[in-house]
């Protein structure tokens, strides 16, 4: 670890627990932790590393859900099929952050989980993934690692019980040639008004890496996937066309109704495109491009050992109907940055849109919400001089979180 460069404001710190607002321990007198080395990106297909309603997934075969106010260590291993069963690491030693796609299921009470490369003892004061009781809901993650032979992370649950899912999407690693290229945020799909939607069972193929979307050489694609109008609880896995879907691994699951986003890491198929899979019933399904990995990125990756809240305007004012609010998030020589961003308390349905400051609007969401609803998405963006907007598209107000986990710089 190295020592990060000085200067990002962080605002007072404040944890998310459903739509309640609860206070976090006072920030410590430097409340941003160091940088790992810069590093490139390897893309994989989804990996699990733990399940814990699974013995196969969980340290000593010891199935459970995690307690409240629980640090939970996961080490990043994979389970193996052959007899007898064994485990290995699914990722390099020298691995500085992994990007994982994190599941809560069966929470009995209204919550939140927090990820981070060590246990610091204390509540954190930045979430990753928010839900209500009995909800299923997932959220792409961008950590650091615990170092070691097999590198680890460490899992908080806040309250209640929940059981957790990990499935590794990709590393950073010293030394991996594919590095970030930010792009305009862009639509590729909408089954409302191109192609349909997916059935039961259902694939559609999208075109991610061409030389007219700028992602000639993409190794892997930073997506927003949401689906929407789902006819029944489900889930959607992408993939890299020409290869076996993942046998475990989902990237958005949703409930009948809802319109859902997730951020996605995949890697591209050798024809330049990727799959998405519908498990059950019909859904439409949107697919906006926000950045890729591959030899002509120019951006590599410094993970916090600690997330870090850069944001929370339930210290001031919410954003309000149609507003576009310019953030100062990091150090203007930053190139971009890894996000968790979260609205709660809106007072009408809508979406955010997150793009550079100096951008134009994409016509693009980032994070979709209902009226009520306490929603996180990661978000993975280029920013200019350290700033970025947000947009609210929705008829009324509503507050807005923005941790981050890492931070891109030209190298």
């Amino acid at each position: 670890m190295r020592a990060r460069p000085a200067a990002v404001a962080v605002l007072t710190a404040l944890a998310l627990t459903g739509p309640s607002i609860i206070a976090a321990p006072a920030a410590v007198a430097d409340p941003v932790p160091n940088l790992t080395v810069p590093a490139g990106f390897v893309g994989m297909s989804p990996t699990r590393v733990l399940d814990t309603r699974d013995a196969r997934y969980v340290p000593n075969g010891q199935q459970r859900p995690l307690n409240p106010d629980e640090h939970y260590t996961a080490p990043l291993l994979a389970f193996s099929s052959h007899m007898p069963p064994t485990t290995y690491p699914v990722v390099p030693a020298d691995t500085t952050a992994v990007v994982v796609n994190v599941t809560a299921t069966n929470p009995t009470t209204d919550g939140y989980l927090s990820l981070a490369a060590l246990d610091l003892g204390n509540v954190p004061s930045t979430s990753s993934l928010n839900f209500t009781a009995g909800q299923t809901v997932s959220n792409l993650v961008t950590i650091a690692v615990r170092p070691g032979t097999t590198p680890e992370i460490t899992v908080y649950n806040h309250a209640g019980t929940t059981d957790v899912v990990l499935d590794v999407v990709g590393y950073y690693r010293p030394g991996s040639t594919d590095k970030y290229a930010p792009l305009a945020p862009s639509r590729l799909v909408d089954s409302r008004t191109d192609g349909g939607r997916i059935g039961w069972g259902g694939v559609r193929s999208v075109q991610v890496a061409a030389p007219e979307l700028g992602t000639a050489d993409a190794r892997a694609v930073i997506l927003n996937v949401t689906a929407t109008a789902g006819t029944n609880d489900s889930y959607l896995t992408a993939y890299p066309t020409g290869k076996e879907r993942p046998y475990v691994g989902s990237n958005v699951n949703f409930t009948t109704g809802r319109t859902v986003p997730n951020q996605v890491v995949v890697p591209v198929g050798a024809d330049g495109k990727i799959d998405i899979y519908n498990h059950v019933g019909t859904v439409d399904v949107i697919v906006d491009l926000v950045g890729y990995y591959g030899p002509s990125g120019t951006a590599l990756f410094s993970a916090l050992g600690t997330p870090t809240r850069a944001v929370d305007t339930r210290g001031s004012t919410p954003v309000e109907p149609g507003e576009t609010r310019t953030l100062t998030i990091i150090d203007a020589h930053f190139t971009g940055a890894a996000l968790n961003v979260t609205a709660t308390a809106p007072t009408a349905d809508g979406h955010l849109t997150v793009y550079p400051a100096a951008a134009a609007q994409p016509n693009t969401s980032s994070l979709n919400f209902a009226a009520g609803q306490t929603v996180a998405n990661s978000v993975t963006t280029a920013t200019d001089g350290g700033r970025i907007k947000i947009h609210n598209s929705n008829n009324g107000y509503t507050h807005v979180i923005v941790d981050f986990t890492g931070l891109f710089i030209t190298g």
